[in-house]
């Protein structure tokens, strides 16, 4: 890959969510939803600084991108060495897929037809059997102490799809299907979401790195992947149309300080069938209660959560550890929750409250534009050298961009939150060596010559 080519599929997600953003702050101001923001264009000002600072961010991590470009025998040897990683994952999620649907379903098989046919049901269910007590829970712990294998599978096999044999493949979608069949049965969107969310961009990144031939025509990839998000637009719609509390069909929703009401009469609604109008309402009530949560944020006075507050995860084995609630209830979003009765885990507050809790509204922008920079950089690096931590960074980035206006996804869940922190550490464990190693070479070199 040349870096003019390198360049211009470098810049495709930079501009992708600076639109899919733009878009969810005009939903939030112009959507169905009547949110009452007491000081709406210092909410704007914030959210577009958000967005500068994304840019920003991003744009700096051009340097190290172009850097990490690869002769070609090095690139190969790279492909060889996440061929490795993938088929370490596989074994490693095969040996667990039942007792993981053991775990989160009560069934070593997932109940998936069920999940289908009573979407919201199936998710009530199994919110109520998890609350009595997971029998199963030493194998999340065995997960999170496993988690970027696990995290592995799914986008190594589709950027990697052209280097695999067929027993690969195979095993690699059984894999993939059974995972998504577990979010299924349980009637959750966040699996099937980060799937369709995904999937376009991991496609994109193996054909740009010419180790995905796709045989379909690219110009029916588009229809196929507005095919396949209009499938989970109907599974979203079922599973909110069944949810408890009337929220996604009678288009209310409880703030804990009472209840708002979706326009009816909005322009869009207007022209939309009944199961349209839920998901247009749904949708934009997700896009849009987190902005709403964050400007009511703004004035509250709060102590730092020090590194713990921007994930349910961390700051819950804080508060364990130290013996205290300050780094949940402490938090912006608790605190919000106490105040306002603004929900800490059963709504959204986006990613800023969460951010802010550790460093403060200013320092949430920081942050924003480090994530951005990890984005830029770890896409970057992923096409150039298609190493498999660089393929796993970019993917929990691109899951952690698309949340933005619902919140810290990435951190709030123990097996993303882990993959994370350990990706990070052999990223940086490689960086150190392969310098510790350039320094004695150098130093040998000007011996020689002195």
């Amino acid at each position: 890959m040349d870096v003019v080519t390198l360049r211009r599929t470098w810049l495709a997600p930079l501009f992708f969510f600076q639109i899919y953003l733009t878009v969810s702050v005009v939903l939030f101001f112009a959507g169905p939803w009547p949110w009452e923001v007491e000081h709406p264009i210092w909410l704007a000002c914030y959210l577009f600084a958000a967005q500068l600072m994304i840019a920003i961010g991003y744009f700096m991590s051009w340097d190290g991108a172009r850097s990490a470009l690869l002769p070609e025998s090095d690139r190969e040897r790279e492909i060889e060495l996440t061929l490795v990683y993938l088929r370490r994952a596989l074994m490693v999620s095969l040996v667990l897929l039942i007792p993981t649907a053991l775990s989160r379903t009560g069934s070593a098989f997932p109940a998936v037809v069920e999940g289908l046919r009573d979407t919201g049901a199936a998710y009530n269910r199994n919110f109520a059997r998890l609350q009595e007590g997971n029998p199963f829970l030493v194998v999340e712990y065995i997960r999170i102490a496993l988690a970027p294998y696990f995290l592995a599978v799914f986008p190594i096999t589709v950027v990697l799809w052209g280097r695999l044999s067929k027993h690969m493949r195979v095993l690699a979608c059984f894999v993939i299907a059974f995972n998504l069949a577990i979010y299924i049965a349980t009637g959750t969107n966040k699996g099937f979401a980060d799937f369709v969310v995904t999937l376009p961009w991991l496609v994109f990144l193996g054909v740009a790195a010419r180790t995905l031939r796709v045989r379909v025509p690219r110009k029916l990839l588009v229809p196929i992947f507005l095919l396949l998000f209009v499938a989970f637009l109907q599974f979203f719609g079922a599973g909110q149309a069944q949810r408890e509390g009337g929220v996604g069909e009678m288009g209310v929703l409880n703030t804990g300080a009472g209840l708002l009401e979706a326009d009816p009469m909005h322009f869009v609604s207007r022209g939309l069938s009944d199961s349209g109008r839920i998901i247009f309402e749904s949708i934009t009530r997700y896009l849009g209660q987190g902005y709403y949560a964050l400007s009511m944020a703004f004035g509250i006075d709060h102590a730092s959560t020090l590194g713990f507050g921007h994930s349910m995860f961390l700051a819950r084995n804080a508060d364990a550890i130290f013996g205290t609630d300050h780094f949940t209830a402490g938090s912006l979003p608790g605190l919000l929750e106490e105040r306002t009765g603004w929900g800490m885990l059963a709504l959204w507050h986006s990613i800023y409250p969460w951010l802010a809790s550790d460093v403060g509204f200013a320092g949430a922008l920081l942050v924003m534009g480090l994530f951005a920079y990890l984005f830029g950089l770890s896409w970057g690096c992923s096409l150039a050298t298609l190493r498999a931590h660089w393929i796993l960074m970019a993917f929990m980035m691109i899951i952690l961009f698309f949340y933005i206006p619902a919140n810290n996804q990435i951190f709030q869940n123990a097996e993303t939150c882990a993959a994370f922190f350990m990706v990070c550490f052999s990223l940086l464990w490689r960086r150190w060596r392969r310098t510790s190693a350039i320094k004695p070479a150098g130093a040998a070199q000007g011996g020689g010559q002195a």
